[in-house]
């Protein structure tokens, strides 16, 4: 009879999550699996009385994201404690902030696999060079690292010079059923707080800062304007590049036709997908990005450039358009396409590629494989 191998997962942001609660549930079918969590957070998240429910152990170290060095070395002492008390099989991180004390932590504790996902592959690299090295002292701390998409994977072997023998290529997965929960009514709800009846809806779904593309997105909706007044174009979320944005809209004269909807919470999410009829993403170099099958699953037709699971999940005039990063001209040709011809074995094609690649199990399943290794 197989021992129980008991993981610990530890995040540094418990609120923005969905999957460790899948995680959770999957492991009841596990008999010799004991699953538990630790989170990093200023305050006492949901998720800990939510994982106790299910039946997971669930732990709290205090961590302020705004005063990081002082948060690293408190988590650090933490969870070192908790990891001598817990004795786990596996410690496995999953974020910039939560990866760099819980790898040494880790280590120091005398846990032999020691895994973290590189969920924010890129961005130091990108926008804050400075911090590399800590990505570089994670790569080194663990004994296994996951890439989520194959762009990922090659950036951290030629750019983080990781070892390949540590690195195993994981996709994320999503939950097919969380995304079906919109009916007519909370469709027609959401068209009619943007006044958006009787348009044809292109839309994305992200944070306005920079790598997630929206300045390419207002650029190729401009050369789309005039020649199609019933398209609306919608950016679903929030950030620091906002005030750019509505002045980019009002400089290309899409006032009336491009809008930022601000944020809008997760559970009505599947409301947005339902309304669109093209699913537009124009990100640089993003390690995954979950949207892209969200989007698959909900069969709109998808424009986007060839980054993370859309490299990995779609092809080019298959089951997307894909278009070159920074290429305005290809990103509005993309949605010319779509608006002029028929997209339906697009849309199946890639259906049937989120269920080939991208179900929660798959990822379930591939994370077992690799702490039983």
């Amino acid at each position: 009879m197989r021992e129980t191998t008991h993981i610990v997962e530890v995040i540094a942001d418990p609120n923005g999550v969905t999957y460790f609660n899948l995680f959770a549930e999957l492991s009841k079918k596990q008999p010799n699996v004991k699953l538990s969590f630790i989170y990093l957070n200023q305050t006492v998240s949901p998720m800990e009385e939510d994982m106790k429910k299910r039946g997971c152990d669930c732990y709290w170290v205090k961590f302020d994201n705004t005063s990081r060095i002082k948060s690293w070395f408190s988590a650090y002492f933490q969870l070192k404690k908790l990891f001598k008390q817990l004795k786990p099989d596996v410690v496995h991180s999953h974020l910039f902030d939560d990866g760099v004390p819980t790898m040494i932590a880790a280590k120091h504790a005398g846990v032999k696999k020691r895994v973290h996902t590189k969920q924010s592959t890129t961005f130091n690299w990108i926008h804050a060079p400075k911090a590399v090295f800590l990505d570089r002292f994670i790569n080194r701390s663990a004994t296994h690292l996951i890439a989520v998409s194959n762009e990922a994977k090659q950036f951290l072997i030629e750019k983080e010079k990781t070892d390949p023998k540590k690195i195993h290529m994981i996709h994320h997965g999503i939950s097919f059923e969380n995304l079906k929960k919109a009916d007519e009514s909370e469709i027609k709800a959401f068209k009619s707080k943007f006044n958006l009846e009787g348009k044809r809806l292109i839309g994305t779904v992200s944070r306005y800062i920079k790598w997630k593309g929206y300045i390419e997105f207002i650029e190729a909706a401009s050369l789309l304007k005039d020649k199609y007044p019933d398209v609306m174009f919608l950016g679903v979320g929030n950030g620091s590049q906002e005030e750019e944005l509505r002045a980019l809209i009002k400089q290309k004269g899409l006032e009336k036709q491009f809008i930022l909807t601000g944020w809008i919470e997760k559970q009505h999410i599947p409301t947005v997908f339902k309304s669109l009829d093209i699913y537009f993403h124009s990100a640089h170099m993003e390690p995954f990005g979950f949207v892209i099958p969200e989007a698959m699953v909900n069969r709109i037709p998808i424009v986007t450039t060839p980054t993370g699971s859309a490299a990995d999940g779609l092809k080019h005039m298959e089951s997307a358009y894909i278009a070159p990063y920074y290429d305005v001209e290809e990103l509005a040709n993309g949605m010319i396409y779509f608006l002029e011809n028929d997209s339906s074995s697009f849309v199946e094609k890639a259906y049937q590629s989120a269920v080939d690649n991208f179900t929660i199990e798959k990822m379930w399943n591939n994370y077992l494989a690799l702490y039983r290794q």
